[in-house]
């Protein structure tokens, strides 16, 4: 019921393929695939001395790309409740809002050892394991992360759960990396 609400009143990133209706990691490989094949058939102008020495010539030559793939481990241990209780103010409606930050706070964890238990700690990170609303969390948790990666010139970033996919297109590989570093 709160799962279907949220999905009511927000929606995940374009670009994050996990979870989603009609998504699949087929789709991803795909979407991926169409951004090289689109570099490499795109092409732009050079301009270079003609042979002769006089003058120059215009040449064509087809962008690279390149792809880095982030692996987050552990990601939806790492949810900081306060980053994602700031998030939350982007979904409509006080009573949502409120119930989800009951379903994140206000949650203890302890640990035992043989018959002996330790204080109670309060859990600061993380979703709740086995939660139907885990992954959308994680979904509105990444959406600054894949705004961000998507606003720069050249890149196109996408995710399917803990999966980021960073495209950079560039004139050659070596116009491409301070871009590719500068992202991450």
């Amino acid at each position: 019921m709160v799962l279907k609400r949220l999905l009511w009143v927000w929606t995940p990133h374009p670009h994050q393929y996990a979870y989603r209706s009609m998504r699949t990691t087929t789709m991803r490989l795909a979407h991926l695939i169409h951004e090289v094949e689109h570099n490499r058939n795109h092409y732009f102008q050079v301009s270079l001395p003609k042979k002769s020495g006089v003058g120059n010539q215009l040449h064509y030559r087809p962008h690279r790309t390149l792809l880095v793939l982030v692996d987050f481990s552990k990601v939806f241990d790492s949810i900081d409740h306060r980053v994602l209780s700031r998030l939350l103010v982007n979904i409509p409606g006080v009573n949502c809002r409120r119930w989800l930050r009951n379903f994140l706070f206000g949650r203890y964890a302890r640990t035992r050892v043989g018959h002996r238990n330790s204080d109670r700690r309060p859990m600061l990170r993380g979703v709740p394991q086995g939660s139907v609303l885990g992954p959308y969390l994680l979904s509105l948790y990444v959406h600054p992360l894949l705004n961000l990666l998507n606003s720069f010139a050249g890149v196109t970033a996408d995710m399917y759960a803990d999966d980021l996919s960073i495209i950079v297109k560039g004139q050659s590989r070596e116009d491409a990396i301070p871009t590719a570093n500068m992202v991450l």
